[in-house]
């Protein structure tokens, strides 16, 4: 990035520096493998006790491939052992060929796999808003405590898992539910000038991109938004970086649109509307100019805009997020 790009202002590109510098560093300490990852409970006898499930509350979405169930050492199962969870390990059991779950296990200090694929573990490490994604492969215990801190387990997944395609998954409902979990989404493009990429933060500002659900988690996880109360204290909704915290999506002079910590209230509150065609579609008008609505730029890596015309190119399907950060 040159000193004079100012798509992103200085405490979010300090923020994705700390997070890519701090997961390399921290990244090595992920890599070992320990025995002491294996966290199996014990009876007052010594023998090996079946750890119960974590509360459903830890779950916050899935496909329903990946499913919670009671830890049991004779089944196919990934484990997450953790401090935090009432028998010390939380269990997951492949009820398909593949899939996903999202969920918040904090205390987290190790992984078992002992299914017959890979899985992809997402966890949130100790300090700042920094993840790291490691592959368990088939029978490996996988160390994922950090300076002896645990980390948050936020999701876990065998690949490859289908993308949202077609109608909206998701809604702008500001959140948090009733559980205290956000409601989190992915803007898709509902036109076909970059037909299905999403709206995500990177290195040149707001722009489109080609991620699906199979894409790193870092990079989903750019590609992922909280939809909170409007800043300016309306009826509409504010678009919160999932990864990067208090980085709001907001409009910019002219027809720009940027994300930024403190941004102008009005500028980063957005008023939804339904699509005139596709159906399930949304546009979002600034409040700031409601005449203007976000749309994608004209390719890859191209920088979102506002734009006047409501048609097919300025439309959004609102998507169940492609990554979800831990609280």
């Amino acid at each position: 990035m040159t000193s004079t790009d100012t798509s992103l202002n200085s405490p979010v590109r300090d923020s994705i520096i700390t997070r890519t510098r701090t997961a390399a560093k921290r990244g090595l300490v992920a890599a070992i493998t320990t025995v002491a990852a294996t966290g199996l409970a014990m009876t007052a006898g010594g023998t090996v006790a079946a750890a119960p499930s974590v509360s459903v509350m830890s779950t916050k979405a899935g496909d329903g491939g990946l499913s919670e169930k009671t830890c049991n050492a004779s089944s196919p199962q990934v484990r997450v052992d953790s401090f935090d969870v009432p028998g010390m390990a939380a269990c997951y059991e492949l009820t398909a060929a593949s899939g996903w779950v999202a969920v918040n296990i904090t205390g987290s200090y190790g992984v078992v796999n002992n299914l017959t694929s890979p899985v992809s573990v997402a966890f949130k490490l100790p300090d700042g808003a920094v993840y790291w994604q490691a592959t368990v492969a088939p029978g490996e215990v996988h160390s994922i405590d950090v300076d002896r801190n645990g980390s948050t387990v936020v999701e876990l997944q065998v690949s490859p898992v289908s993308s949202p395609n077609g109608p909206s998954t998701g809604e702008l409902t500001p959140g948090p539910d009733a559980d205290g979990n956000d409601n989190v989404v992915s803007l898709r493009s509902a036109g076909n000038r970059v037909a299905g990429q999403v709206a995500r933060i990177n290195w040149s500002g707001v722009v489109n991109s080609p991620l699906t659900r199979n894409s790193g988690f870092t990079d989903r996880l750019d590609g992922s938004f909280k939809v909170v109360d409007a800043l300016d204290g309306s009826g509409c909704i504010s678009l919160e970086s999932a990864a990067y915290p208090d980085t709001y999506l907001h409009t910019t002079t002219g027809s720009g649109v940027a994300a930024s910590i403190n941004p102008d209230p009005t500028a980063a509150t957005w008023c939804a509307t339904d699509a005139a065609t596709p159906v399930t579609g949304k546009y979002l008008a600034s409040a700031t100019n409601q005449s203007r609505v976000l749309t994608t730029g004209t390719a890859t890596n191209r920088p979102l805009t506002t734009t006047t015309t409501r048609n097919v190119e300025s439309a959004w399907f609102v998507d169940t997020a492609l990554a979800f950060p831990g609280n």
